[in-house]
């Protein structure tokens, strides 16, 4: 039929915006309705709709519908503060981010000019980013920032980093050694600080929830894929080795960068 096919093309023309806002807005009911309610917490009980009341609502977004005081259950609350302000900007710009840079990769990869090692590690930095992301939104909304600024030390050079990979994902980008050089740089000092900071004790000393050891456990992986499979690239362009691929001053440059960023986050986590 006529529509069947205009329907057709029209999925194909949109296929990448379409499977881009899939799973964009797949993510809170994966995180939330599954791994956390069936699979971490399923012996929490539901909440009573009928006799539950809250206090701590100013129900200023309500208008003159209804007063603060004692109000009844609602499915979503939110104070008007400036926390709330940072936290509504802080996932709009998130899901516009990451709505815009699925759609440009899956256009890549239906065109067939996908870098697969770049893409690869752009897959692999998605946990580590909605990680910080998650944490970073608690922090405010729980008021809790003993640890903000280590967060958000992770979460601007773990940004950093996956800007640069997705610079160089399609297959038609040049391959710089600068870019490179960062990625590797900041994997290695993730794991240089996450082993000083917390992964040495869950992961070595075998302290903490089964949960707090599979996140270290995955985070330190992700991050030893960043020294590898960057590395494993610019080998192939350069037609070395992988020990090889990187000269004498182009490993000292690393190793500033990993140095500075151990002593700047290790000043960030005393002072938290």
């Amino acid at each position: 039929m006529p529509s069947t096919e205009k329907m057709k093309r029209l999925f194909e023309r949109h296929f990448s915006k379409i499977v881009s806002a899939g799973i964009v807005g797949s993510v809170p009911l994966l995180q939330i309705g599954v791994v956390y309610r069936l699979l971490w917490v399923p012996e929490k009980r539901p909440v009573n709709k009928r006799v539950c009341r809250c206090s701590c609502f100013d129900t200023i977004f309500k208008g003159t519908y209804e007063n603060g005081g004692i109000v009844r259950y609602k499915h979503l609350y939110f104070n008007v503060t400036f926390q709330t302000l940072v936290i509504w900007i802080t996932l709009l710009a998130s899901i516009i981010v990451t709505y815009e840079t699925l759609s440009r990769l899956l256009g890549l990869f239906r065109k067939k000019k996908i870098r697969w090692r770049m893409f690869i590690l752009f897959v692999a930095n998605l946990y580590p980013n909605y990680f910080s992301l998650w944490a970073f939104l608690n922090y405010i909304n729980d008021g809790f920032y003993e640890y903000f600024m280590h967060q958000i030390f992770f979460t601007t050079t773990e940004l950093f980093s996956t800007w640069n990979i997705v610079r160089m994902c399609s297959a038609e980008a040049d391959v710089e050694a600068w870019r490179i050089k960062t990625i590797v740089a900041i994997g290695c000092m993730h794991i240089v600080i996450g082993g000083v900071d917390q992964f040495f004790e869950q992961l070595i000393l075998w302290k903490g929830d089964t949960s707090q050891q599979m996140r270290s456990l995955l985070l330190v992986a992700l991050d030893v894929l960043h020294v590898v499979l960057p590395l494993k690239e610019l080998a192939i362009i350069r037609n070395s080795a992988l020990k090889s691929c990187l000269t004498r001053r182009e490993m000292g440059e690393i190793f500033i960068c990993i140095l500075f960023g151990f002593i700047v986050g290790n000043s960030i986590f005393k002072d938290a």
